[in-house]
């Protein structure tokens, strides 16, 4: 069935997360890049209990799970704005998960350039203390960094347990309160559904979309002309992270710099004609066609596909 060959599988979408984890991995070894772990967590006003005992926070001030990742959400926009100013360019993937008391938490890996480590923790750190940062315990959980050591283990080992854990649970084990990591996944999944919260985001490089695109089209291009759309095609479809991101300029070319784009096309009633608007402002919806590359549009969508009633 068409579900089970996408992202909206979980083991696809784990897969696909490691993939590009490791492609990552080759381009920092090859560019000689650190790699370094990183949690951030929430000030005590954000939890509902503590985490030894389980008893109420008296220092809790009734914010919900989403209120605290809009929280983690702010401060990272602060210091992403702040990276910007001081020329640092993280690249890697941030996973958000609950804690015991369903606040959560962030884990980020991040590849950067050993001169800018430095900078970049101390940035994450400012910002992760900014609010309540003298309270009792919060300089020594607030923020916590792990620089990975390559002789030790490989940044993507140390990331699959949090992915695997935030997907399927499959060879986790059991957590720290002995539930088993199959069900915990399933109440992780619960609960970033209920709460809006995006578990999943990668920092840096190229767009996933266009490769989801690519890895749609099973014909090679042939010709001169499209040498650099099929060596973007077949590192796509070889799933050759590392090759996608070289064919696309390199990790930190800007978006509307990329030699390969979404395509875009009005969505479409086919029975009346009408191009469908958004519900809220009236705007015409656009949906994915294809691809778009050296002036002309490639289709990688030939069909609709609409929910009827049985």
């Amino acid at each position: 069935m068409k579900e089970y060959a996408n992202v909206s599988n979980p083991k696809i979408r784990k897969y696909e997360l490691l993939c590009r984890a490791r492609g990552f991995e080759d381009l920092t070894k090859e560019l000689g890049h650190e790699a370094l772990f990183i949690t951030v967590t929430c000030p005590s006003k954000y939890h509902h209990a503590f985490s030894k005992s389980g008893t109420a926070n008296p220092k809790w001030e009734g914010f919900m799970p989403d209120e605290a990742n809009s929280y983690l959400n702010h401060q990272w926009q602060k210091a992403r704005a702040e990276f910007k100013r001081q020329n640092i360019a993280p690249y890697g993937f941030r996973v958000a998960e609950p804690q015991h008391d369903g606040t959560p938490h962030w884990h980020m890996l991040f590849f950067i350039e050993s001169e800018k480590l430095d900078a970049l923790k101390a940035i994450i750190r400012h910002y992760a203390l900014e609010v309540d940062g003298d309270e009792k315990g919060a300089a020594e959980n607030r923020c916590d960094f792990k620089q990975i050591d390559p002789n030790k283990g490989s940044a993507t080992g140390y990331i699959l347990k949090y992915i695997a854990k935030n997907i399927d649970g499959e060879g986790v084990g059991e957590d720290k309160f002995g539930n088993d990591s199959l069900l915990v996944a399933q109440r992780i999944d619960a609960w970033a559904s209920c709460w809006c919260i995006r578990q999943f985001q990668q920092i840096g490089g190229a767009s996933v979309s266009v490769w989801r695109e690519l890895r749609r089209l099973r014909s090679m291009f042939k010709g001169e002309s499209n040498s650099l759309l099929e060596q973007a095609r077949s590192a796509a479809d070889n799933s050759d992270w590392k090759g996608y991101i070289l064919a696309m300029g390199g990790l930190h070319t800007k978006l509307k710099d990329r030699p390969i784009k979404l395509h875009y096309d009005l969505n479409i009633v086919e029975e009346t004609g009408e191009c469908l608007q958004s519900y809220y402002d009236g705007e015409l919806i656009l949906k994915v066609k294809g691809l778009w590359f050296a002036g002309k549009a490639i289709i990688t969508r030939h069909y609709s596909w609409k929910v009827e009633k049985a």
